[in-house]
């Protein structure tokens, strides 16, 4: 247990990364463009925005991070593999609940005020839809999935090396090139877009917190056996 607090101490150390980064650097320089831009602009029907977005694709290169500097690290002070994946986990979704809490508030804040300009850019439709625990449910899921897309990415390469992003991201790709020709081949496009718009954002947010959790189990298997 020790070493498992040593390994989330080592993560707390680095605040850039981890605090002012998300914060300071990503979503409030986001959000102060687009407060300008609503009060130059004055839009009728309010402005709509999805800077929102850019603090999850900071949270994505966090997850890329995190193994990237603190793993040999880690290991150079005899920490084992398992201590420092069950103390960075903790630390993920630490800041995960700490992200999604003040981003829900930040929501209900906005509301239908909208900053005195009629900026959505924390209380979207759709997105926070729902009631308070819906949309912390669906901005947590949605920080621990991109965290750990990250974090499970940069373990394939800890373990296979450049080899396997090589034959990752085709695998990807074709995949995904195939799936889209028997989309459109069979019309399954409506059918797809039919499901997607009978559930609401936190019903989606849960199949995500799902593929995160895999991301977690498979990342684990990985450093077990990942080089420095």
């Amino acid at each position: 247990m020790n070493r498992i607090a040593t390994v989330m101490k080592i993560h707390a150390k680095d605040k850039l990364m981890w605090f002012i980064v998300p914060w300071f650097l990503v979503l409030l320089p986001a959000f102060l463009v687009n407060l300008l831009i609503g009060w130059i602009a004055q839009p009728e029907n309010g402005l709509y925005t999805g800077g929102l977005a850019s603090i999850f694709v900071c949270l994505l290169l966090i997850g890329i991070s995190t193994l990237t500097k603190s793993f040999p690290f880690a290991l150079g002070l005899s920490i084992r593999r398992m201590d420092f994946f069950l103390g960075t986990l903790i630390m993920v979704t630490a800041v995960c609940l700490g992200i999604s809490v003040v981003l829900s508030a930040l929501s209900f804040v906005e509301g239908d005020w909208g900053w005195g300009v009629g900026l959505h850019f924390f209380n979207l439709p759709y997105l926070s839809d729902g009631s308070f625990v819906e949309q912390w449910w669906t901005l947590f899921a949605t920080a621990f999935h991109v965290t750990f897309l990250g974090f499970f990415i940069i373990a394939i390469f800890r373990r296979f090396g450049r080899t396997g992003l090589f034959f990752l991201f085709p695998v990807i790709f074709l995949a995904g090139s195939v799936l889209g020709f028997l989309c459109t081949y069979f019309g399954w496009w409506t059918d797809i877009f039919n499901w997607l718009s009978g559930h609401s954002a936190a019903q989606l947010a849960s199949w995500l917190f799902v593929g995160a959790v895999i991301y977690v189990l498979l990342s684990f298997f990985m450093i077990r056996k990942a080089t420095v």
